[in-house]
């Protein structure tokens, strides 16, 4: 498992969330203040995957 911590851009608040994954898949995000945090650290995590091929 690997854990990663980004700033969430998804809306004004900039929560600093912490973002396990585990096969190139999120598996737990902390520290999102809403919804749209656990969908932008999945966008950012698909996104840093891809990015590498």
């Amino acid at each position: 498992m690997e854990k990663i911590k980004m700033t969430c851009t998804g809306c004004r608040n900039g929560c600093l969330m912490t973002v396990t994954v585990e096969d190139g898949e999120v598996v737990n995000v902390d520290g999102n203040g809403c919804m749209r945090g656990y969908a932008r650290a999945q966008e950012n995590v698909s996104f840093s995957e891809n990015a590498g091929e």
